[in-house]
Order: structure tokens, then C-alpha cells, then sequence
């Protein structure tokens, strides 16, 4: 178990204790490299899972060593280097971006990355870019008034600060008081401006929830300027777009000290499943979500996915997820996908032992897999019981019945968010995502989550057809004649009365095929004028491009914008790409068991199969 939040802020706030005497030119930096390190291909030999099926990974790209050579060497690089002189600054992201191949049909390793810098002294975020493969071109941008979401450290920083405030600290030093991770966790507009001017300030959100029985503070919400260490106490005690913190009920479980990952983790393999026989099932490239793509992330990230040695999807991943909230009590929010919160795993798993993280999927050469962990039973989260603790944090493999799965548990402020990807034998592939929430205001009040999946199909290649159907309709690929396929671009809304389902056929001469079937808990959308905007996009691929929507800020405009996508381009003979939402209603009238907090745990419900889980069936045809 991690050590505690409070534990890590009490030690920080010694060093924080005197803003001046903090470093000028932040960490010691080491001379830039000129030239990327030859990669170290970890792998791990095929270990067993619960019933004899067996994984291998092995290493996709950068690897921890290209991730730990850019902190060091990046900061003093002849491009970035004048950027940081005389100033307080601290790195807070690092991304990487992989490319598609069209002409492959395949994601290829990443190629570029983004390392995202704050400067506290002139407050400003400073994005530096370039190659692995080529250190010496970096290019610099600045980037006035963008507030990046918080790194795990800047809010160990900011929960250190209030030790010392006047109001909360020696209640937060005693513990009757815990800080948590609120929505939004960053100051992005200036307080009384009605989200019109961008902050101005770097201003770091720490939720204060007092112990029960424990009334001298009450649950709120304190910014911290981290230029300053001040304290900024928002008026009703929460910022604009949130509740009143100490509004009666509060919903959700109560949160722990156990922090998520931030972005900027080495966790993207080729894994390879096999069937007792040895014989190979599915081979795809597996992203960890603090690794995966898009400007918020999107969570589990799988691509190059092949059952039995046939191309089936090129990219499936979450970029885009959201929250509205009736007559906007709170937020509207867009949430991120990288933040991987702790949940419970068995301790059996691949091997008895494992590292400090937990990981237990033994590396050759030693070590283990960063970021991932083989189980010898089913994970459990904050959805089945109903705890904010956990023993690991990234992606848990494990087997259930005749399905591989992989689950994660995401983080965003006060949002506990499940992603899970099953695939099953019969070449069936389950993405899914379920929603919880820990201790707050907010989510008692009626909401609505939406998620985006975004499913680039390459059934056997990326040159596709796609054909709409009735859901009950078993007509076989090779009668498609007296059909025709979608001709164009275009956006749909799911009608319950009339249930659709989606084929995208392979090339001409394949009679392979995958249906895309809708969740029986997938929810609608009424009109496209609503805050979801529509439920199904189909799009032809564009190379390096519409990865998400370009929206990267909690607050302000929300709502996915996928209609800028469709233009009227071909879907005949195209690599089609396919966005599906679905919604989720929590309210205290709703079967929610966001504001039942004795209803969790419940066998049965609050499971990644029951009625506040959503995810599509892709279900194979001739394969």
C-alpha cells in the first residue's frame, strides 16, 4: 500500500515551507541528448491465466528509458533551456503520439512526443515537441492562459500548502479533515467573470471533507496559487461550477489517499492471447491509459487487433467523456481518460511475487511489465465493492468463462470511471465502461454521463463497406447484394423503436465481417440539438487526424463536437471509422446507486454487466 497523501504532503510542505527558497531553475537537469538511446525491447514469456490461456507482451515503442532520458535531458536542451532560465517551473505531462498506417492498416510505434512545462513565474505553459529518433529538433510553443490538468505532484504541492493556511490546516494536519481530487480540479476562468476570461494564475482545487461527527470545518473546496502557496478561499466555499459542497446528501464512496497515475507512463505491448493448445487468438497492441492517445487520453487502448491471424480493428479507444447535469446544478465537465486510480486484484496472479507497484508479470532479463498485471480471478473496483482502495494501479488481465479481459479503474476528480475490453474466443469483442463517484454533493444531484468510444474497423484491412440492418436480422454477408452499403459520411440517433445493427464488411472478395450490435443500457439520444449531440458518427478515416474533438479543458464548452467531422466524403471501399455513444442517467430516483451508498456490494448490481454499465457487442461473422 502507497503511503498516504497526507503523509507525502507533511514531508513536501517542509521544503514548501519558504516559497523563496524553492529552486529557481526547478530540478537539476542533466546535458540534452543529441541522439535517442537504442530502445530496450522488454518482454515477457507467456504466462498463464486462470484457466491455462496464456498472454506474452512485448514492448511497442518508447520505452521507460526514452520517457526518463527526455525529463532529464529535455529541460536543458539549447531550444528549451532559454524558456526556463530564472524561472519556477515543473514538467507536467509527457505524450506520445503514434500514427496510424493507412497503408499498413496498422498503428505504428510513436514516433513524436509532447512534454508539456508550467513556468509559475510567468505563469504559462510551454509545450515542447520533437522526434525519439531525432533530439536535437525541438520547437517550443507558449501557452497563455491554458490551465493543464493538474499533475499528481502539483496537487501533493497544493495539499501541502494548506498545512499552513490559517483556516483548515491544523485540522488537516490532525487528520479531521481529508483532502480529496474535486471537479474542476484547476482554476481554468477567473472567479465572477461567468467562464469569460481564461485564469490567469496557476490555482490548484483540494477538497477538504471533515470526518464524520467532526463539524468545525465543513466540506469544501480551497485553490492554491502555486506561484504564491496562498490559499483561495472561492466564495460558497466551492468554484463556480460546482454545488455547495456541504449541500446534504453527500453520494459515492469515500474517497482514500491513494493517488493515480499522471501522464507521462512508458505502457503500450503487443500482447499475444493463446488457447491451451498454444494455438494464437488474438494478438493487438495494448496501451495503458496514462500512454494512451488524444489530448485527455481515451483511457484502455487497443490496436492492430487480429483474431486467428485476421485484421480486425485497427484502433478502439474512449477520447471523449462528458457529464450534464440537470439545469446545470454542477459543471457541465469533460473528464480525462489517464488517471489511473487503485482497485483490488488477487494476489495469485502469473507469480507470487511482484514489485512495489504490484505488477507480477515477470519481464525477461528481470524486472516486470510496468503498468499491467496478470490475475488469477477477477478484478474487482469501486463499482463491485464499493471501496476507493486498491493493491494496483493500470491494466488487470485476467480470464472470465471464454473471455480475455482487461480493466482499469480512471480517476477524474471525484469520478471513479471502469473501462473494460473482453475478448472473447469466438472472436467477440465487448468494449464496456460502467461510472461511480467518491464522497461529494455534485453527483447526488440528477446527471448524465456520456461516452464516446471511437472504433476504427479494419475487418481483414482497412478498405471496408458498412451496412445498416435491423438488430435481429441474420442475413449472411454473401446476400449483401440486394443491400446497399452507406454511401456518405453521416450522423445517426439510435431509435429504441426500431433496433439498428452495423456491419462493416471486408474488402471485395472477403466474406468476412464484423456487427456492431448497441448495448441494451446504451440510452439514446432525442435530438440532435441535445448536449450528446447523436449516437453514431460514421467517418472515413483520416491519417493523423480526428483522433478527438480538440476540446481539452474540463469547464466551458463540453459537448463532443463530432459533427465538424462529417463532410460528405465516401464510406465505399474506405477505412471507416465508427463513433458510438452512450449514455447513463444518476439521480437519487433513477436506480442509482450513486446516492445508495449501502447499495454497493450488492451481487449482482454495480457490476460491469448491470444496468449502469454501457459498451456495444462486436460480434464476428465468418471468421
Amino acid at each position: 500500500m502507497p503511503p498516504s497523501l497526507l503523509l507525502r504532503a507533511a514531508a513536501l510542505a517542509t521544503v514548501l515551507a519558504a516559497p523563496a527558497a524553492i529552486a529557481a531553475d526547478g530540478p537539476k537537469a542533466a546535458k540534452a541528448e543529441t541522439a535517442s538511446a537504442a530502445p530496450v525491447q522488454t518482454e515477457a514469456s507467456f504466462v498463464k491465466l486462470g484457466d491455462g490461456v496464456q498472454i506474452s507482451l512485448a514492448a511497442f515503442g518508447p520505452t521507460q528509458a526514452d520517457f526518463d532520458s527526455l525529463r532529464a535531458g529535455l529541460p536543458s536542451h539549447p531550444t528549451v533551456a532559454p524558456w526556463l532560465a530564472g524561472t519556477r517551473w515543473r514538467i507536467i505531462a509527457i505524450g506520445a503520439t503514434s500514427p496510424d498506417g493507412i497503408a499498413a492498416g496498422r498503428v505504428l510505434p510513436a514516433t513524436h512526443y509532447a512534454v508539456t512545462f508550467y513556468d509559475y513565474t510567468n505563469q504559462r505553459a510551454l509545450v515542447a515537441e520533437g522526434t525519439f529518433g531525432d533530439r536535437a529538433a525541438v520547437t517550443v510553443t507558449e501557452r497563455k492562459g491554458w490551465q493543464p490538468n493538474p499533475s499528481p505532484e502539483e496537487f501533493e504541492e497544493a495539499v501541502a500548502a494548506l498545512l499552513s493556511d490559517a483556516t483548515v490546516g491544523q485540522y488537516l494536519a490532525s487528520g479531521d479533515v481529508t483532502p480529496y481530487e474535486p471537479m474542476p480540479p484547476v482554476l481554468e476562468w477567473e472567479p465572477g467573470t461567468g467562464g469569460k476570461t481564461p485564469a490567469k494564475r496557476r490555482v490548484v482545487n483540494v477538497g477538504l471533507m471533515p470526518r464524520a461527527g467532526f463539524d468545525t470545518v465543513t466540506n469544501q473546496v480551497i485553490g492554491v496559487d502555486l506561484a504564491t502557496q496562498a490559499a483561495l478561499h472561492y466564495p460558497g466555499k466551492a468554484p463556480e461550477a460546482m454545488a455547495s459542497p456541504n449541500a446534504s446528501p453527500n453520494c459515492g464512496v469515500a474517497a482514500s489517499s491513494q493517488s493515480a497515475t499522471g501522464q507521462g507512463s512508458v505502457g503500450q505491448y503487443t500482447m499475444t492471447v493463446q488457447d491451451t493448445s498454444g494455438a494464437t487468438l488474438w494478438t493487438m497492441v495494448v496501451t495503458r491509459p496514462s500512454a494512451s492517445s488524444g489530448l485527455r487520453a481515451s483511457a484502455i487502448e487497443v490496436s492492430n487487433v487480429q483474431y486467428k491471424g485476421r485484421s480486425v480493428m485497427k484502433r478502439g479507444h474512449v477520447p471523449i467523456l462528458n457529464v450534464l447535469y440537470l439545469n446545470n446544478a454542477c459543471g457541465p465537465y469533460r473528464d480525462w481518460q489517464y488517471a489511473e486510480g487503485y482497485f483490488a486484484t488477487d494476489g495469485t496472479g502469473a507469480t507470487s511475487t511482484s514489485n512495489a507497484a504490484n505488477e507480477n508479470i515477470p519481464a525477461t532479463g528481470g524486472g516486470y511489465i510496468p503498468g499491467f498485471r496478470a490475475c488469477g480471478a477477477p478484478a474487482t473496483t469501486a463499482l463491485e465493492n464499493g471501496t476507493d482502495t486498491g493493491n494496483f494501479r493500470g491494466v488487470a488481465i485476467y480470464r472470465q468463462g471464454t473471455e480475455t479481459v482487461m480493466v482499469t479503474e480512471l480517476n477524474a476528480g471525484w469520478y471513479r470511471y471502469i473501462n473494460e475490453w473482453r475478448f472473447d474466443d469466438n472472436g467477440t469483442i465487448r468494449p464496456r465502461f460502467g461510472f461511480g463517484a467518491t464522497t461529494n454533493t455534485c453527483t447526488c444531484k440528477e446527471h448524465y454521463h456520456h461516452v464516446y468510444f471511437r472504433l476504427d474497423m479494419d475487418v481483414d484491412g482497412p478498405i471496408n463497406r458498412i451496412f445498416e440492418l435491423p438488430a435481429d436480422t441474420r442475413l449472411p454477408p454473401e446476400q449483401l447484394g440486394r443491400q446497399q452499403p452507406m454511401a456518405t459520411e453521416k450522423k445517426m440517433l439510435r431509435n429504441p423503436n426500431n433496433a439498428l445493427s452495423y456491419r462493416v464488411r471486408g474488402p471485395a472478395g472477403s466474406s468476412r465481417s464484423y456487427r456492431i450490435f448497441p448495448g441494451p443500457n446504451d440510452g439514446y439520444t432525442t435530438a440532435a440539438t441535445d448536449y450528446a449531440r447523436g449516437d453514431m458518427w460514421f467517418l472515413q478515416y483520416k491519417s493523423g487526424a480526428e483522433i478527438d474533438d480538440g476540446v481539452n479543458s474540463t469547464g466551458g464548452s463540453t459537448e463532443a463536437r463530432l459533427d465538424n467531422f462529417v463532410n460528405g466524403e465516401s464510406l465505399v471501399d474506405q477505412d471507416i471509422v465508427v463513433w458510438y455513444h452512450a449514455t447513463v442517467t444518476h439521480s437519487p430516483t433513477a436506480n442509482s446507486f450513486m446516492c445508495v451508498p449501502s447499495g454497493y456490494g450488492i451481487p449482482g448490481r454495480n457490476i460491469l454487466t448491470g444496468d449502469k454499465v454501457v459498451g456495444p457487442d462486436l460480434v464476428p461473422e465468418n471468421f
